[in-house]
C-alpha cells in the first residue's frame, strides 16, 4: 500500500531532479558562451531563474572544491596586488591631479581585495529603517522644517543645540 506522504515525496523528488537537471543544463549553456536572456528562451524559464540557477550551481561548486577556490583566490589576489603596486606610487606622489585619479584606483583595488578576501559581507550587517512620525497630519520632519523657517520662507540653520540659550554676557 502506498501512503499519501510517499506520493508527495516522490513528486517532490521528481521536481528536485528536474531542477537539478535544469541547473546543470543552464550552467553548460553559460559556459558555452550563451547570454542569460538566450538561456532563458532556450530552457523556457525566466532570466531571473537562469541567474539564480547559475549562482546556486557556482555556490555549490565553491563549497565542494575548497582547493580550486583557494587557487582562484590566490590568482585574483596576486593580480590585484600587482595593480595596487602600479598605482600606489602615483597615489602618494607629488602631482595632485595624478594622485587624485590614482587614489581612486587604489581605493577601488583595496575594496576589491576586501571583497574577495571575505571582509565585505554579502548583505549589510545592520539595516536602518526610516519611520515617519505623524503629528496632527504632518511628519515630524515637516514640523521641524516649519519651526526653522523664518518669515521670508528660508530655512535658518544654527550651530546651537536645541534648547541651548544664548548667554547675555557673551
Amino acid at each position: 500500500m502506498v501512503w499519501w506522504s510517499d506520493q508527495v515525496l516522490a513528486v517532490n523528488n521528481g521536481k528536485s531532479l528536474a531542477a537539478e537537471n535544469r541547473r546543470s543544463h543552464v550552467l553548460q549553456l553559460k559556459m558555452a558562451g550563451e547570454t542569460e536572456n538566450a538561456i532563458a528562451e532556450l530552457v523556457g524559464v525566466s532570466k531571473t531563474q537562469v541567474h539564480n540557477d547559475i549562482h546556486r550551481r557556482l555556490s555549490e561548486v565553491r563549497r565542494d572544491d575548497k582547493e580550486a577556490v583557494q587557487q582562484e583566490y590566490n590568482l585574483q589576489r596576486s593580480r590585484y596586488e600587482r595593480l595596487l603596486l602600479r598605482w600606489w606610487s602615483q597615489a602618494t606622489g607629488p602631482d595632485d591631479e595624478r594622485a587624485a585619479k590614482a587614489t581612486q584606483m587604489v581605493l577601488d583595488i583595496l575594496r576589491r581585495l576586501d571583497t574577495i578576501g571575505g571582509l565585505v559581507p554579502d548583505k549589510p550587517l545592520i539595516q536602518l529603517q526610516q519611520q515617519n512620525v505623524m503629528v496632527g497630519g504632518a511628519t515630524f520632519a515637516d514640523l521641524l522644517r516649519e519651526a526653522m523657517t523664518v518669515d521670508g520662507g528660508e530655512c535658518v540653520e544654527t550651530d546651537r543645540a536645541v534648547g541651548q540659550e544664548e548667554r547675555a554676557d557673551d
